[in-house]
């Protein structure tokens, strides 16, 4: 919707038409966990913008319509309605149709009482199951950025809480350092984790789930979310022409084209220029989503502006702690073959004459040899992510640790020291 309001904005004689599967658009699915842990109860403040905004603006929104096939040699595409099939013309085709949940192919995960969280139905879904007092264990398969999110909803909501990850941690886009501070501080809440252990099945009782069973054990289970990540949903485009990656993703180039004519792609189902390694990857970020539409609307009217380039910046809300990564992380580094080095420091997030100072925990990926910037990760309970917005832009930048050292911060004693937290751990490093 972003592409569609820039491009109406950027031409406004053109004809522009929305093709969406469901009944809602526009909307902060990342708000999702924090509704279902009713921190907010009101999913109106999730809707960024109505139907009816867009459609007064002249923008042709059709809901509950699917396309089923894209035709790039006839420039046609094939759209299923509640009244049949028809096909649709285009001059100019935007692809964003997104990410859709990954389901295992196990047993029970239709079961009722069983739930992913990615869109406003989901979320309904599994606020009105876990409202009930008759809920009482519920099992988290996946512990990624969701199932860690979702895990601090089910403690809000007084549930017993088990977060299951086949990986050996959870919150595998950080490096292990961070992650064995995350893992503690939801352990000290009560949530209990078992990590390198895959789902087998969902077990059920009249057709409710009642137990997850993985490769090393059984646990009861009232309701079970399934946070395994998403995968682009572009299976209508496998024989289109059009290039996609092997997870699905289509290709695109910094102006969001693909390669075929006219036909370009933005959001959760399309790679992303990443600016360290200067290539496509695929980042599935609402960040990234905004910015590409808002460029491939742009693109789309005449313009030829292309993405600077990403550095997968996301941020994540632990209980009462508070992560963030940009960059590269020690891991990443490592497979793209880049020689760094690495420093993890503790600073305390102001001064310890003023209440509550908290540690924050840093740590750095950097160049070897020139001692460039690479990456960040920082936890802590109050000031880290911010911070990481700073060590975003440093990278951006290209700055060296020297030059992050002697950056000029405010300081008081509220907020921090004379040497800030990220002067520590770059003067640590250099």
């Amino acid at each position: 919707m972003s592409a569609a309001a820039k491009a109406k904005r950027s031409c406004p004689e053109a004809t522009i038409v929305v093709i969406e599967q469901g009944q809602d658009v526009a909307y902060g699915a990342c708000g999702l966990p924090y509704y279902v842990g009713g921190y907010n109860n009101d999913m109106e403040l999730m809707r960024i913008r109505g139907v009816k905004d867009f459609r007064r603006s002249g923008i042709d929104v059709r809901l509950g319509q699917e396309a089923l096939a894209v035709d790039p040699t006839s420039k046609t595409l094939i759209i299923s309605s509640a009244d049949g099939r028809y096909e649709e013309s285009y001059d100019k085709l935007l692809i964003a149709t997104g990410a859709g949940a990954v389901i295992p192919a196990v047993e029970g995960v239709r079961a009722a009482g069983v739930f992913v969280l990615k869109t406003l139905v989901d979320g309904a879904s599994l606020k009105a199951a876990v409202d009930q007092e008759t809920v009482r264990n519920v099992v988290i398969v996946g512990g990624g950025y969701i199932g860690i999110e979702v895990a601090e909803a089910m403690v809000a909501k007084g549930k017993n809480v088990a977060v299951v990850e086949a990986a050996d941690r959870i919150l595998s886009g950080f490096d292990a350092e961070i992650t064995a501070i995350a893992t503690q501080e939801l352990q000290q809440h009560g949530v209990q984790i078992f990590t390198d252990e895959s789902l087998k099945k969902i077990l059920t009782r009249d057709g409710q789930a009642c137990a997850v069973e993985t490769t090393r054990g059984v646990y009861p289970a009232d309701a079970v979310v399934l946070a395994l990540g998403v995968r682009p949903r572009t299976q209508f485009l496998v024989e289109s022409g059009i290039s996609l990656t092997d997870n699905g993703a289509i290709v695109i180039d910094r102006q969001m084209r693909t390669n075929v004519p006219d036909v370009y792609a933005a959001g959760d189902c399309a790679t992303v220029y990443h600016e360290l390694l200067t290539r496509q990857v695929y980042i599935p970020l609402g960040t990234n989503a905004n910015k590409q539409g808002r460029l491939a609307g742009e693109n789309i009217c005449g313009a030829d502006r292309e993405m600077p380039g990403v550095l997968g910046t996301a941020s994540v809300k632990i209980m009462d702690l508070e992560a963030v990564r940009t960059g590269l992380t020690e891991q990443e580094a490592g497979r793209n073959g880049l020689a760094v080095r690495t420093v993890f420091v503790e600073a305390p997030s102001h001064a310890p004459y003023y209440p509550n100072p908290a540690p924050i925990h840093i740590k750095l990926v950097y160049d070897k040899d020139t001692q460039i910037l690479l990456g960040a990760q920082l936890i802590g309970r109050q000031g880290a992510v911010l911070r990481g917005h700073v060590l975003a832009a440093c990278i951006h930048a290209r700055m060296t640790l020297s030059q992050i050292g002697w950056l000029d911060f405010s300081y008081a004693p509220p907020f921090a020291m004379p040497w800030d937290a990220v002067h520590v751990a770059a003067n640590a490093a250099k």
